[in-house]
């Protein structure tokens, strides 16, 4: 879940009592979404607006949702208990000022979610990298041991719009955005940091900054007898639980990760073939196989994470990893989006150059002999390549030949043209191809059997794999 705009919007409250008629501007958005869903699921009349149709707004009218495209200040019932916004709405939206006329309360999502988890025993996943994943580990693993959980995740699980979900149980398990601190103040029985690595510069001004607003969620947010579950492997993670601990108010805290000085160790991670796998050991002896069938070492730290969350939350952790091994992974980190010639192509949200490099990484051990991972970046601003160019540019250059292509948010192309620059002078080989369906062909032209092309971004890069495809379909064509 990623809402990387600076806040425009004041919010009339920073709570929400009534939920019964809610009207959400910009209701396809991945953060969005799947609250507007759960409110539907329950029952609540839920109406909203989005720039564009998407199939993701189908599956919201087939849940109940009124789904409208544009945004025009007859859109917004009369009768609406609140209008839902995020940050990445402008404060100019015909939208936000109709009901500021008609006098209906102006709430973040934040507000919803948190209405929403009211009740019930929630565990918020939080961190710069990973949350999405682990989130979805935990809500498909609770599913599968019967616990009917609710969930609000930042990713897709399966098909479009399938992020979101009304359980009949008393669980409740949320990915919580720090990008715009409106994780200050979510309450929370159980916490998970994946990792706290320094991101968002739009909205923080420095890593200590940025380390704070994670302290401040926990101080403010985690019930008194909550448990935050941390990265030890993670610096970030270390100094919160320092400060934590320095307070004199620190929550109970479990520590996973992979040095001696944990709770819970993660041992001989490997991965390989499309799958990884590690041993992960507990308190008094305890020791798990944990299979995943998915790549990415980092994967494994996120099932790791997800286990002890099990765990604390009372579920048989034997159990737990048994079902984790069906668990294919939420949709855009590092999943397939189909093979043609030989040559696979997979979705990669990845935009932060730990993640950048965790996901080439994993890309790299799918690889059969002699293939190569052939990468179409698509960067997200400005601000992002200021603040970590020449680290974007180390992380792409573990590929073997990038594509440097255009942004949702406009990117000019001498941006690209000093990000192809870095790449090179990092050992890396890079081009830039400002069109997005150009890149996405050249990517398919260069491409050979076994190779690997990821589409990696978190813009519009994801709707290039039917191009990717169709330009595959014709070179072998040709060839035949």
């Amino acid at each position: 879940m990623t809402e990387t705009a600076v806040p425009k919007i004041t919010p009339d409250a920073t709570a929400v009592s009534d939920l019964s008629r809610l009207h959400f501007v910009g209701i396809g958005g991945m953060g969005m979404h799947p609250v507007a869903r759960v409110c539907a699921e329950r029952g609540y009349d839920v109406s909203g607006s989005d720039a564009r149709p998407s199939a993701r707004l189908q599956s919201l009218t087939r849940a109940g949702a009124q789904v409208m495209s544009g945004h025009r200040v007859e859109n917004v019932p009369a009768d609406a208990t609140a209008l839902v916004f995020t940050h990445a709405v402008g404060d100019d939206n015909p939208e936000i000022e109709r009901a500021r006329e008609l006098g209906i309360p102006v709430v973040h999502r934040s507000a919803v979610l948190n209405a929403l988890m009211a009740g019930r025993t929630s565990v918020a996943v939080m961190g710069t990298h990973g949350k999405s994943s682990t989130a979805a580990m935990l809500a498909f693993t609770l599913a599968r041991l019967g616990q009917e959980p609710s969930y609000v995740i930042g990713a897709d699980l399966d098909g479009p719009g399938s992020g979101g979900h009304a359980g009949q149980g008393e669980l409740f398990v949320a990915e919580i955005d720090e990008s715009d601190r409106t994780h200050v103040g979510v309450r929370m029985d159980v916490a998970v940091i994946t990792n706290i690595t320094y991101d968002h510069v739009e909205n923080y001004a420095d890593e200590d900054a940025y380390i704070t607003a994670f302290e401040q969620s926990v101080h403010i947010g985690l019930a008194e007898q909550g448990t935050l579950i941390l990265n030890a492997d993670s610096a970030g993670c270390r100094e919160l639980a320092a400060r934590l601990e320095r307070s004199g108010n620190s929550p109970k805290i479990v520590m996973v990760g992979t040095t001696d000085d944990v709770d819970w160790c993660l041992t001989t991670a490997s991965t390989a073939f499309g799958r990884s796998r590690a041993v992960l050991c507990g308190p008094d002896g305890t020791t798990l196989d944990l299979v995943l069938r998915m790549p990415g070492v980092h994967q494994l730290a996120n099932g790791a994470a997800a286990t002890v969350a099990l765990h604390v939350l009372g579920q048989d952790y034997h159990q737990a990893v048994q079902q984790l091994r069906y668990f294919d992974g939420a949709r855009r980190r590092l999943t397939s989006a189909g093979e043609t010639g030989d040559v696979r192509v997979i979705d990669s949200f990845a935009h932060h150059p730990g993640e950048v490099r965790a996901d080439l990484a994993a890309a790299r051990s799918i690889l059969a002999p002699g293939g190569r991972v052939i990468t179409v970046f698509q960067p997200s601003d400005q601000q992002r390549l200021n603040a970590f160019g020449d680290e974007l540019a180390e992380a792409l250059s573990a590929g073997d030949l990038t594509m440097l292509t255009d942004s949702t948010r406009g990117l000019p192309t001498t941006a690209l043209n000093t990000l192809s620059r870095q790449v090179s002078d990092a050992g890396g080989s890079a081009r830039q191809i400002p069109d997005r369906t150009e890149a996405a062909l050249y990517a398919a032209e260069a491409a050979r059997p076994d190779d690997v092309i990821v589409l990696m971004g978190v813009g519009d890069i994801v709707e290039s794999g039917p191009a990717v495809h169709a330009a595959l379909r014709a070179i072998a064509a040709v060839a035949a």
